[in-house]
């Protein structure tokens, strides 16, 4: 049976639109929860921390290629740095709030190789409060 040119054209144009299709749900794809946290008020000279999850929910492999925090008084700890698909990982982060003082707003940025969200930003935020001298009675 001979196929004519059109027909041939035809199933051309639908083999290559079904194998991008395939290739394009191949994917790592980050999703992390919470986006932010608010410690709320903090006493002054006092460490808090809090956790992020991220989860690969695509279906490649999913690479957390760097975590920085925009300001040297918070650290972050990622707990894996490749996740298959469905696997979660936490991103400890703790905020020091020795010679802080009034609100404060702190963001980490996570790099990853989700094509369509490398780059994710989270952030805390906190109300440094001073400490209350204790008094001494005489």
């Amino acid at each position: 049976m001979k196929l004519s040119s059109l027909k041939i054209f035809l199933l051309i144009i639908i083999i290559s639109a079904s194998s991008s299709f395939v290739w394009a749900q191949f994917e790592p794809k980050a999703v992390i929860h919470p986006m932010s946290y608010d410690y709320g008020n903090i006493v002054q000279d006092s460490v808090v921390t809090t956790i992020f999850v991220i989860t690969n929910e695509g279906n490649d492999i999913l690479k957390i290629k760097d975590v920085k925090a925009s300001c040297g008084c918070t650290a972050v700890v990622v707990g894996e740095h490749e996740l298959k698909p469905g696997e979660s990982t936490e991103i400890e982060v703790s905020f020091d709030s020795k010679g802080r003082t009034g609100k404060q707003n702190k963001t980490i940025t996570v790099s990853t190789n989700d094509p369509d969200n490398s780059i994710i930003k989270l952030a805390i935020t906190g109300n440094v409060i001073k400490k209350e001298k204790s008094s001494t009675l005489k």
